[in-house]
């Protein structure tokens, strides 16, 4: 029993190694053991130092310091972005137009948009996934590309975004606090500010993982957010955060 649980170990500090977060879930079907035993191994690995215990999960020690690439975060919490991007899809109507930001989950939803639309987006994955969808109208920001964060700019695009009554901004954090919602660059954060005051509606698409990372560029504060999408239910004191007219919907909900 001893060695086996040993085992166990070293296949969850592996996969977090890798992937950098592990929900409960993650640990369950990875090691297959119960809820209640994928609870006690993130106590013992957590007490141990081989991680970071959260509400939902672990992550390792140096999750939040840096922000990981574009690649990086494709490997992670695929089911939990495939069911943010299903409920960021519901608010799409027909003949919107709408602005898709840089994000992992995002993309899901770029790949699963099948109505007559106008998309505009900075993303280069993005681009790619809608170019192929005869129904939308495709219209790409140009300028420079950021090959980490992996999309375009220049300054001519903010002149652009402002002239633009977006139905919906569709935007990931890369990382969210009481004082606002966080982006590793400047630029892209420009970027962001912009389209929270150009849009009608701002809606976040983001793991509540992102409360824990740090990123150095305030795109625009809470307030602003109209619409919030997560993969759990925020806590009381996450929901203070925001203001009174934000809307909190939970993917699979």
């Amino acid at each position: 029993m001893t060695m086996y649980r040993e085992k166990r170990f070293e296949e969850i500090k592996r996969l977090l190694t890798e992937r950098k977060e592990l929900s409960i879930e993650d640990i369950m079907q990875a090691v297959g053991v119960s809820r209640d035993t994928a609870r006690r191994d993130v106590v013992a690995l957590a007490a141990s130092g081989a991680g970071r215990r959260t509400r939902g999960g672990i992550v390792s020690l140096t999750f939040g310091h840096t922000v990981p690439s574009y690649s990086e975060r494709l490997k992670l919490f695929s089911k939990e972005k495939t069911a943010m991007a299903r409920q960021a899809l519901s608010l799409i109507k027909p003949g919107g137009v709408y602005f898709i930001d840089d994000s992992t989950t995002l993309l899901k939803l770029s790949q699963s948009i099948d109505v007559p639309v106008t998309i505009y987006t900075h993303s280069l994955d993005n681009a790619i996934a809608l170019a192929v969808k005869s129904d939308v109208t495709l219209r790409v920001l140009g300028g420079k590309l950021n090959h980490h964060g992996r999309f375009f700019f220049q300054p001519e695009n903010l002149t652009t975004l402002r002239r633009i009554a977006f139905d919906a901004a569709f935007i990931g954090a890369t990382a969210m606090s009481a004082a606002g919602v966080y982006f590793p660059y400047a630029d892209d954060a420009d970027v962001k500010a912009t389209l929270a005051q150009a849009a009608r509606q701002v809606i976040v698409v983001s793991e509540t993982q992102k409360f824990q990372i740090q990123a150095p560029y305030r795109g625009f504060p809470l307030a602003a957010v109209d619409v919030l999408i997560t993969e759990r239910a925020l806590t009381k004191q996450e929901r203070g955060w925001f203001a009174g007219q934000t809307q909190f919907m939970v993917a699979g909900q």
